[in-house]
């Protein structure tokens, strides 16, 4: 009597997995890599902000203790000559002095011909907050200049209209552009010893109020590499993950491989086919992957020939 057995394709459902083997490999391979890309500029962006301030700092130091020395806001020429050389200077974007008593107050800033706006935007700033030291402005001279023109009267001058449209479109182009001022305020005082500098944070001197200074200053070429800092950081870090998420898919997939297909020649020899061999690639490495498949096919025919002992002829 003889026996023959009939391959049947094995259909097993399969236990949803919310994770695979992969996925997880992946998160692990990636996930940190990502944290430490963010760790790293949430501190570059707290770096560059101490930076700037500091920069900003030094730099207003600089220029007030130059007018501290040698300012006379009483005289009207001297101020005014003192005041355009200084924002003349580079980063220096305005300068406001307002002196303590009756005497008026002066402001000027490196594009005079809208002074008046920058002074009331800032202004506003400081009535908002007080110790405030991060300007951000919208370039909003050229709807200024439009509503200036819609305010002329029919009797205005030609010369005056061609003037504000000329404004406007020159204006026109940095429309909404965004710009950054570091504001400093500080205070200048005439003492016995001769004037003195308080800066933020400083407690005022003995002496008579001088008057008040508020430098605002423009840190863009070094906002600009400190911010190219970031970004590199930032792309290496990403350049860096994607790499280790390609050599986890490559070191996973052949893993994950060899586990599916012992699995699937487990369910196999469960139903008793143990005719042919089991079809696994190891790769013909000698690791733990091959030995693996070797032993996998070693008990597959030590099962085939201790069943085939037990049919009827006691023969394979």
């Amino acid at each position: 009597m003889t026996v023959t057995t009939t391959r049947v394709p094995l259909i097993v459902p399969r236990s949803e997995r919310r994770l695979g083997l992969r996925t997880k490999a992946l998160l692990i391979t990636v996930l940190p890599i990502l944290l430490l890309g963010l760790l790293v500029a949430l501190t570059l962006v707290a770096q560059r902000r101490a930076e700037l301030n500091a920069v900003s700092r030094s730099l207003s130091a600089s220029v007030a203790s130059v007018l501290a020395s040698s300012l006379d806001v009483t005289d009207l020429t001297q101020v005014n000559m003192q005041l355009r050389a200084a924002v003349a200077s580079p980063s220096v974007a305005f300068l406001d002095i307002q002196p303590a008593g009756d005497v008026p107050r002066y402001f000027i800033s490196d594009a005079p011909q809208t002074d008046w706006l920058l002074r009331a935007q800032l202004d506003a700033f400081l009535n908002a907050q007080p110790a405030g030291s991060h300007l951000a402005l919208s370039d909003t001279r050229a709807d200024a200049y439009r509503a200036a023109q819609a305010t002329l009267s029919a009797a205005a001058p030609d010369s005056v209209r061609e003037h504000l449209q000329a404004a406007v479109t020159t204006l026109d182009a940095t429309r909404g552009q965004r710009q950054t001022y570091e504001v400093t305020q500080l205070a200048v005082y005439d003492t016995q010893a001769g004037r003195a500098l308080r800066l933020p944070g400083q407690a005022a001197p003995q002496g008579t109020l001088l008057f008040h200074l508020t430098i605002g200053v423009t840190l863009g070429d070094l906002n600009a590499v400190l911010s190219r800092q970031l970004w590199l950081v930032l792309l290496a870090c990403a350049v860096t993950a994607l790499t280790a998420a390609g050599l986890a898919y490559r070191a996973v997939r052949r893993l994950v491989g060899v586990i599916l297909a012992i699995t699937d020649a487990a369910q196999q020899a469960s139903l008793g086919q143990l005719d042919g061999p089991i079809q696994i690639r190891s790769g013909g490495r000698p690791d733990e992957l091959g030995d693996l498949v070797t032993a996998i096919e070693r008990l597959r025919v030590s099962l085939h020939l201790a069943l085939s002992r037990l049919r009827p002829g006691g023969r394979p």
